[in-house]
């Protein structure tokens, strides 16, 4: 019997999209178990209150919901816990893990942008990152990328082997491809506020995601777009990012034709997809950028950037733009909002392109990462 335990700290928190994965590949490897194999989520105190269906959780007495609990609590006490329940291997969805394992361990890394972008983020957070990630990555048996992107930053960055990083992308709920019945649909659209058609961002509120531009874009789109199309940003910032200057672009904006709904349940933001128009994601940098995927799912024609991992996960399937070129991503939204063949294009091919990505694969193939780490 192989006992694998799963880092659950990033489980219990607001869901953003470290969250999401963690969740998701934790749900699909729980759902794995076999003769052979049995998985334990460990979590801090708040895994006792907080339910999560189809995890099988472990849960402290201390917390690890906050920046320095979570550290105390993954750096001290998960290695113990993962002792006493008589763990082979731990696996580490979030980027972190504890330097000091005591076990073969096994570490997702979804991007560089902490050691890329440092400016982007609090000098806190960069700096530990910048210190624990090298250390984490060298000691891990084994490394998951999201994408041939970040595998190659991993290996030009941190000087990590090529063999030791596996490439497992991330999949997409089967929940996002079926449309929401009418009435959950005008619901979401009155309580967020949402106009009849809109351009959609998701993300969080943080530099990479390059949302400034994408509202000085908006800015430049014809009258006629303008007053047929809003524009809506789902999200929120937080204290590990430096401010982007969204807030101070979207004020210049005179017509109040912007609309910031914050934090959306996972719920909502499935019937904010459908309700889009067209998804922009002109991020600066992406391990793998899953809102891409979900939209594509979700029948919502997308348009984003040429960088990072973003043209590998899209391909043909969205229009590419320069994200740093407003005129550009400007061109674009013009482009799809006139031309009707060109969304419908955009359409078949992105449900097709998202079919190709389940949870069920990431998790298989994890496994076998897993497995061989064990080993």
């Amino acid at each position: 019997m192989l006992n694998i335990g799963i880092n659950g700290r990033s489980i219990f928190r607001q869901l953003t999209g470290v969250q999401h994965y963690a969740i998701e590949i934790s749900r699909a490897l729980c759902a794995l178990e076999q003769a052979d194999a049995h998985f334990t989520v460990f979590a801090g105190r708040e895994g006792r209150s907080h339910e999560q269906p189809g995890l099988t959780v472990s849960p402290g007495f201390f917390p690890a919901d906050g920046p320095l609990r979570g550290i105390i609590w993954e750096q001290a006490l998960l290695r113990r816990m993962a002792r006493k329940s008589g763990i082979d291997v731990l696996f580490n969805p979030a980027n972190v893990a504890p330097l000091y394992p005591g076990v073969a361990s096994v570490v997702t890394i979804h991007d560089l942008a902490f050691l890329l972008y440092p400016d982007f983020f609090s000098r806190s957070f960069a700096r530990y990152y910048r210190e624990a990630i090298p250390r984490i990555a060298g000691r891990a048996a084994a490394i998951i990328a999201d994408s041939r992107s970040t595998r190659d930053d991993l290996v030009d960055h941190l000087g990590l082997a090529p063999e030791k990083i596996s490439v497992v992308p991330l999949g997409v709920s089967p929940r996002f491809r079926d449309r929401p019945p009418e009435e959950e649909l005008q619901d979401v659209r009155t309580r967020y506020g949402l106009p009849a058609r809109f351009f959609l961002s998701i993300s969080s509120m943080e530099p990479r995601k390059n949302l400034k531009a994408l509202v000085r874009a908006y800015s430049l789109l014809s009258t006629d777009v303008r007053e047929e199309y809003g524009l809506v940003l789902t999200g929120t910032g937080g204290h590990i990012f430096s401010d982007d200057g969204t807030a101070a672009e979207i004020s210049r904006l005179e017509d109040h034709s912007v609309v910031a709904t914050g934090y959306v349940p996972a719920d909502d933001l499935i019937a904010i997809y459908h309700l889009a128009s067209v998804l922009v994601y002109p991020s600066l940098y992406e391990g793998f950028g899953l809102p891409v995927l979900e939209a594509m799912a979700s029948s919502t024609p997308v348009i984003t950037s040429n960088r990072s991992a973003l043209p590998e996960i899209a391909g043909h399937a969205a229009i590419l733009v320069d994200p740093e070129d407003t005129a550009e991503i400007a061109a674009a939204m013009e482009l799809i909002a006139g031309d009707s063949g060109t969304r419908n294009l955009l359409v078949e091919r992105g449900r097709k392109k998202a079919a190709a990505y389940t949870w069920e694969q990431s998790a298989a193939r994890t496994l076998d990462v897993i497995r061989k780490a064990a080993g």
